[in-house]
């Protein structure tokens, strides 16, 4: 059917992992080298986004409305309005960074935290909310510190189990810089949501 509909994507993740970067070269295709902490939370819409359904190959025209949140800590307080009727949560680290991957577990339960009541038919929601990891900075590959099988354990780790049984994270490798897999990490998560 081609209906349209607005998800709201979150995308957390340690300060300086590349979130603003990634959420600005998908909705604008643009990408800047400078780094500036984002304050609070930023939003950008991207519409007339095409989302097909792997299994019965629907295309649906979708907005997606992806809230950048602040990665310092000292910005959690204002949590719970960003994480609000979320529909879908991209958790973001950098290759060259092994601690952002580490705190992916602190960002997920953070988000969990937040949002936990706020899942209507979900059941457990830990298990069933529709999360996407994504390694960013691809683009320096040769400084990389995680490995593709670390990040593969961890989101087996943090795996969503269901009825028919237990699925790792989707794994995305990406780049802001060079828009590798950054347009499939956003489908993945609509897909989801």
């Amino acid at each position: 059917s081609n209906y349209k509909k607005t998800l709201k994507i979150v995308i957390l993740g340690d300060s300086g992992v590349g979130k603003t970067s990634l959420m600005n070269r998908y909705s604008t295709g643009t990408f800047t080298g400078q780094y500036k902490a984002t304050i609070g939370a930023d939003f950008l819409s991207k519409d007339n986004v095409v989302v097909t359904d792997n299994l019965f190959g629907t295309r649906t025209l979708t907005t997606l409305q992806i809230w950048d949140t602040a990665g310092q800590e000292r910005f959690q307080s204002l949590g719970v309005g960003f994480y609000r009727g979320a529909d879908a949560c991209l958790l973001v680290y950098d290759i060259t960074d092994p601690h952002s991957l580490d705190n992916l577990d602190h960002w997920r339960k953070e988000f969990l935290d937040q949002v936990g009541g706020g899942i209507q038919g979900l059941g457990d929601a830990s298990t069933q909310f529709p999360f996407v990891v994504v390694g960013n900075k691809m683009d320096k590959a040769q400084d990389r510190l995680v490995s593709r099988e670390q990040a593969a354990d961890w989101c087996r780790s943090a795996a969503s189990n269901t009825i028919m049984g237990s699925h790792p994270l989707p794994h995305f490798e990406a780049s802001a810089k060079t828009s590798e897999s950054v347009e499939e990490a956003f489908q993945e998560a609509a897909r989801r949501a």
